[in-house]
């Protein structure tokens, strides 16, 4: 299919209402995707079009064919996407007198009602409402709201892959196909990543990715962070629009603040602590305006609609590439040129390293999960409750149509089900599966609620000083290093843990009023990827693009070229893992906090070890250790952690991490094999330990 082959009345909506002179060439190969009927991901930076490029040969078909109602299904991560996504669907649907529909929590109840009876012709929806669409309506009532279903479009399809919803998304799109005349096809929406075919796999089992081949020049700048450097930077842009990226709530209130009474500029705040009328208002007026300065959290880092951003500000640097690209990727819309400053504190080497393998395009793979049970066990109780009166080869056969349970196979049903009954969350009945007792005592009445809303949208922590929310931990950073009484450092405030609650993911805390051990790893954000920390290890061997340092302001270079300094006067090269032995053993093996922090629970557990605080280049700790020690447990690394049981030996970290409800539930091996392949990187560590080997050495210290 072509742009010339549209029917009229799309051509003329695009040509007269939108002021399209063509489609980008995403859009014409997605068009010709989608018109074959094939599943087809669109990959493309964020502002590229790639949201057109699916409605463009959607709303073809719901035109030429007269489809009825409904007949495409969009499903978003957040709420705040589908109502910005609901307002430029609404200029669509008004223009061809097509009805669009949004349904999520903050939805009124009758309105709802309303669709139920008479469904639109486009409905958007979270995997949280969907699962509750599928659980409380009526065979009928699915029938007539996704019998006519010819298409899921799934936005912001990266968000998911990685996470619980995600599993249950993937799950709810087999399910439905209960309830669908004929199979829907599928389009997925995702950012730049490194892995795009596995993501269509998990997507659908054939189909097409579409890539946008339209090259965005990246323009970066590197700079030494001070609030003083901060402004003198900001003043430059002064009639610009800018978004700022800050690593907390607090940070925004505090720089938002700082804009404000330093400059003569529009500035707005927007994070996640705010009002949603207010955050919407301050997105509006952002969107409307052609200079001014916009200071978030991450909460405007996906596809939520400000309009044309001149540049993307970095307090404090990314810490994966693709991360760093979708929150550039919102820069560069009208000229084509993607621009963007980090202000690194203590880190020049990530965020040269961020901005150099992103400029190669060495995306980091999203990691997609393997055997998920307790999603599994989830699903299982929500299809009783789906199918009224299953059988086992009901749940079996339906939920075995989901690509995230493939791995899965009918022992592994047969087991967990014989679990469940044993439990009492399931009985049987003749051939029937009921609820039973234990399900109804903990998810029936006024627990329900949290059957269906189990699943966080990240694993993060709440940090609060008594009613006021500081910011927000990664669950890594609580579960492997925080415990009542230590310090840490967010929002630029030291802080002391007073209590963690894991069911609930929040830490609570005080001022910190003493000198406590801060870890080098301080701001509690995501921790480094593998593939970043390992790149610093090349720029330290000079193993990069030099001419990179000249975006670099001198301070950030000095630090550079003074490590670079360092590794080459200890006559380091590929292939080492650099390990000092002093009042503290440092083994340097430059692979991110997850790795160093599975080495460091590998000591722990194989000698007496105390005082560990890892970073995202070193595993470090204290013992009395020599280097014969350090090299021969390095090397039996791969045969204990390939021990069945070995997660079993880390059940003191892993039982703080509740990751969802439902794993509580699970027996207590596959619980913790669960837990340890999502808190720690096990491939990662092999990985490292195969290519390279110790050596000792004197002065290195980063």
């Amino acid at each position: 299919m072509s742009a010339e082959s549209l029917n009229p009345r799309l051509r003329h909506f695009l040509a007269n209402r939108l002021g399209w002179r063509s489609l980008r060439d995403v859009q014409k190969s997605a068009l010709e995707a989608i018109g074959r009927g094939e599943d087809t991901l669109i990959v493309a930076p964020t502002a590229s079009g790639k949201t057109e490029a699916a409605l463009i040969p959607v709303f073809n078909s719901i035109l030429s064919e007269g489809l009825p109602p409904v007949s495409m299904l969009y499903v978003s991560p957040l709420k705040a996407l589908i109502n910005d996504m609901h307002s430029r669907l609404e200029l669509w649907g008004n223009h061809f007198n097509l009805e669009v529909m949004k349904w999520h929590g903050d939805v009124p109840a009758n309105r709802k009602r309303r669709f139920i009876e008479n469904p639109s012709d486009i409905l958007l929806i979270t995997p949280e409402s969907l699962e509750v669409m599928m659980i409380n309506r009526s065979r009928a009532e699915k029938e007539r709201i996704l019998g006519n279903l010819r298409y899921i479009i799934v936005d912001e399809i990266h968000q998911f892959i990685e996470a619980d919803r995600g599993v249950q998304l993937n799950s709810l799109m087999a399910r439905l196909e209960r309830y669908t005349w004929v199979r829907p096809q599928r389009i997925g929406l995702s950012a730049t990543v490194g892995n795009p075919e596995e993501v269509l796999n998990w997507m659908s089992p054939s189909g097409a990715v579409v890539r946008d081949t339209a090259e965005r020049k990246l323009q970066y700048r590197i700079f030494e962070f001070t609030d003083h450097k901060l402004i003198e930077v900001l003043r430059r842009f002064t009639g610009k629009k800018v978004l700022i990226f800050v690593p907390s709530r607090r940070d925004a209130e505090k720089y938002y603040n700082i804009i404000r009474k330093c400059l003569d500029v529009d500035v707005f705040i927007h994070h996640s602590s705010i009002n949603r009328d207010s955050r919407e208002e301050a997105e509006e007026r952002f969107r409307s305006v052609s200079a001014a300065f916009m200071v978030n959290t991450s909460t405007l880092e996906l596809g939520i609609d400000v309009g044309d951003i001149d540049v993307v500000i970095h307090i404090r640097s990314p810490t994966s590439v693709n991360r760093f690209l979708q929150r550039t990727g919102r820069s560069g819309r009208r000229r084509g040129l993607q621009r963007t400053i980090i202000f690194q504190e203590n880190e020049a080497l990530t965020a040269l390293s961020v901005a150099s393998l992103a400029l190669s395009g060495r995306l980091e793979d999203l990691r997609i999960p393997v055997r998920p049970l307790d999603i599994y066990f989830h699903q299982i109780l929500s299809s009783v409750f789906e199918l009224e009166k299953p059988t086992r080869g009901d749940i079996y056969r339906g939920l075995g149509r989901a690509h995230v349970f493939s791995d899965l196979d009918a022992d592994d049903f047969r087991h967990l089900v014989e679990f469940m009954v044993e439990n009492d969350f399931l009985r049987v009945h003749g051939p029937y599966l009921h609820h039973g007792f234990n399900f109804e005592k903990t998810f029936g009445k006024m627990n329900f609620l949290e059957f269906y809303t189990v699943f966080p949208p990240n694993y993060e922590f709440t940090v609060k000083h008594r009613t006021k929310v500081i910011g927000s931990l990664d669950s890594f950073f609580v579960v492997t290093y925080l415990k009542v009484g230590r310090g840490f450092i967010l929002g630029g405030e030291k802080w002391v843990v007073k209590d963690i609650d894991h069911e609930r993911f929040i830490v609570r805390v005080k001022p910190c009023t003493r000198d406590a051990e801060i870890p080098d790893w301080s701001s509690g954000g995501a921790p480094t990827t593998f593939e970043v920390a390992r790149h610093v290890y090349d720029i330290l061997l000079g193993d990069f693009d030099r001419g990179l340092l000249s975006w670099l302001d001198p301070g950030s270079q000095a630090r550079v070229q003074s490590c670079m300094e360092m590794a080459s006067a200890e006559g380091l090269d590929h292939g080492m893992i650099p390990v000092r032995i002093g009042e503290r053993i440092e083994i340097n093996t430059f692979a991110g906090e997850r790795v160093n922090a599975l080495i460091s629970d590998v000591f722990r557990l194989e000698h007496m070890v105390h005082g560990i605080s890892n970073s995202a280049f070193t595993s470090s700790f204290r013992a009395r250790l020599d280097y014969h020690d350090i090299e021969s447990t390095l090397r039996d690394i791969p045969a204990i952690i390939s021990e069945e049981d070995f997660p079993l030996r880390l059940q003191d970290n892993l039982d703080r991490f509740v990751k969802n409800k439902f794993i509580e539930h699970l027996p207590g091996d596959l619980a913790a094999h669960m837990r340890y392949s999502l808190l720690y990187r096990p491939d990662e560590l092999l990985r490292l330990l195969r290519d390279n080997g110790p050596v000792q050495v004197h002065d290195f210290k980063l």
